[in-house]
């Protein structure tokens, strides 16, 4: 099933930056890069990247970071237009400020994770593990509203109407069960989340085995000629045949002929292959 969904009228007169607007920041915490017409890319302190799209009529926000700064007042700062917020998953580093908006989209198989990573202590806790300092919470900064989030959910090949420009779902489960790809259809950009990093976290829980990521990346790849750029959830953009590495790290993965070597991060230990431009950390025992 498509639906076309539109955004709602708000009020209020914002103030509208130039479109030359690098090195903008909320404080020291976020970075504002235009990086398509129409596109930014916000950096969220190094830690992820969250994406801003305004088409004629509304702009649709890509992931809501950590959830440590004031977004809203970020974006405000780029568009005044009704505003659609979609999650591409439900990680603490690309959904925590989710409590900063009255809506979101979230893929139904993530809205669970998403609501307990959204919890004040959780968002403190996550907050400081991810950047190593206790004493960091979104609380100390930031001071605006905090909502009741309603979570609306998406499905494969709906469409939202941007006016003038049209953005499609392409459900892609791996790296969680209800991962997401958002695709601008007239532009050919495709904005990834953690499906296309250029390092692809498959070892916590809940990660699909690997069997069925690689039924992703190939679902993928017959529709590659659809987008010319991927814009990952972490790290810089990168041209659509990325795609092609991934799949053949993973293939190397499940038939033996990787050099696999030990991974270890915050988030705990695992496996690592790496092909290309692409590696993969992951559960040995999830295959």
């Amino acid at each position: 099933m498509k639906k076309i969904i539109n955004g709602l009228l708000l009020t209020g007169i914002v103030l509208i930056l130039s479109v030359n607007i690098s090195g903008q920041t909320n404080g020291s915490w976020f970075t504002v890069n235009e990086v398509s017409e129409k596109v930014w890319i916000i950096n969220d302190h190094q830690i992820d990247n969250i994406y801003l799209i305004e088409g004629e009529d509304s702009a649709l926000l890509i992931d809501t970071g950590i959830g440590v700064a004031d977004l809203v007042s970020t974006v405000r700062r780029l568009t005044a237009k009704p505003l659609i917020v979609i999650i591409t998953h439900g990680h603490p580093d690309h959904c925590g400020s989710n409590y900063q908006f009255e809506k979101v989209y979230i893929h139904p198989a993530d809205s669970a994770a998403a609501r307990s990573f959204n919890l004040p202590e959780t968002r403190k806790n996550m907050t400081a593990g991810m950047m190593g300092d206790a004493s960091l919470s979104p609380e100390d900064v930031y001071s605006g509203p905090a909502f009741n989030t309603q979570l609306l959910p998406l499905e494969e090949g709906q469409i939202f109407n941007l006016g003038g420009r049209f953005i499609k779902v392409m459900e892609t489960p791996g790296h969680t069960p209800g991962e997401i790809c958002l695709l601008d259809i007239t532009n050919k950009l495709l904005f990834t989340g953690d499906n296309n990093n250029s390092l692809v976290w498959l070892f916590l829980e809940g990660c699909a085995p690997l069997s069925k990521y690689l039924a992703t990346l190939e679902k993928q790849m017959e529709r590659i000629g659809e987008f010319d750029i991927i814009f990952p959830g972490h790290g810089p953009q990168m041209s659509s045949d990325f795609i092609l590495d991934q799949i053949s790290c993973v293939k190397s993965i499940l038939d033996g002929t990787c050099e696999v070597k030990d991974y270890k991060s915050f988030a705990g230990d695992s496996k690592i292959c790496t092909y290309g431009r692409a590696s993969v950390a992951y559960n040995p025992e999830n295959l």
